[in-house]
């Protein structure tokens, strides 16, 4: 047979295993001729025409089933739209990992901040922002362990993640455990997800003029870190706002937490 190509001939030009040719018969992709008396599979020049132009969708991460659907309607108009639509999908791919990278970046030099970071028992380095803007949605959390709110709240990573603490006249620090705080991490999603995600949420605003201070430790040292806090500053029935940064998990041990404590 002339101008015919063996499978093992065809994987070793292509760089590509006979599996892969194999699973491309069986999605109708690329049929080789078959001889009725061998048995043996032989691929033509057409053939190589066919698997390029396959292996061109892959380079490019075209679904199969879109190529095989393109290639059997042998029009050029289809081959231009499936293109523009891939291009469309890898710049939204290229923002979204430009936004990663940036996250990236930022982590890197947050656990670098934490590495040197030491807790301010004097207080002398609260921070004062006199526009901050921060708006919180409150989340029952029985309700996402239930996986009620888990069809909405798609992880976690996309938020900030809030606790609010309160701090009554007689100086008991007072815990929400019943809800969760969460607040739009910039790279991950929309303003206008968010607010679809949260409609008709109770909400907190951190606005104005609002003092915060970083903290390290287990969350025990941290309840007692806002009460000395409180009694520094002479704070009676404020609402301190922590933001958790980070979370170094232990086996033995308590967890350890960075966090942004936030107070008027």
């Amino acid at each position: 047979m002339d101008h015919l190509f063996r499978i093992g001939q065809i994987s070793n030009l292509y760089g590509i295993s006979i599996d892969t040719l194999r699973h491309y018969d069986r999605k109708g992709l690329l049929k080789p001729v078959v001889d009725p008396e061998s048995g043996y599979r032989y691929y033509t020049l057409e053939h190589l025409d066919k698997l390029e132009m396959i292996l061109v969708g892959k380079y490019l991460e075209i679904p199969l089933d879109q190529m095989k659907a393109q290639m059997e309607e042998e029009s050029i108009e289809g081959y231009l739209f499936m293109m523009e639509e891939q291009s469309h999908y890898i710049e939204e791919r290229l923002l979204m990992l430009k936004k990663l990278g940036q996250y990236t970046r930022e982590m890197t030099l947050l656990l670098k901040e934490i590495q040197g970071f030491t807790n301010d028992d004097t207080f002398s380095n609260v921070i004062v922002k006199e526009k901050e803007d921060i708006t919180i949605y409150h989340v029952d959390l029985n309700e996402i362990l239930s996986g009620k709110e888990s069809s909405q709240v798609k992880g976690f990573e996309a938020f900030e993640q809030w606790f609010g603490y309160e701090m009554d006249e007689e100086g008991n620090l007072m815990e929400d455990d019943q809800t969760i705080g969460l607040s739009l991490h910039a790279h991950m999603l929309s303003k206008k997800q968010l607010n679809k995600i949260f409609q008709g949420a109770k909400k907190s605003r951190i606005q104005g003029k609002y003092r915060h201070i970083s903290f390290w430790g287990s969350e025990i040292k941290l309840k007692d870190y806002i009460q000395r806090l409180s009694l520094h500053f002479h704070l009676e029935n404020q609402t301190f706002y922590v933001k958790f940064r980070f979370a170094l998990v232990h086996k033995e041990k308590p967890n350890e937490y960075y966090a942004e404590i936030y107070f008027t």
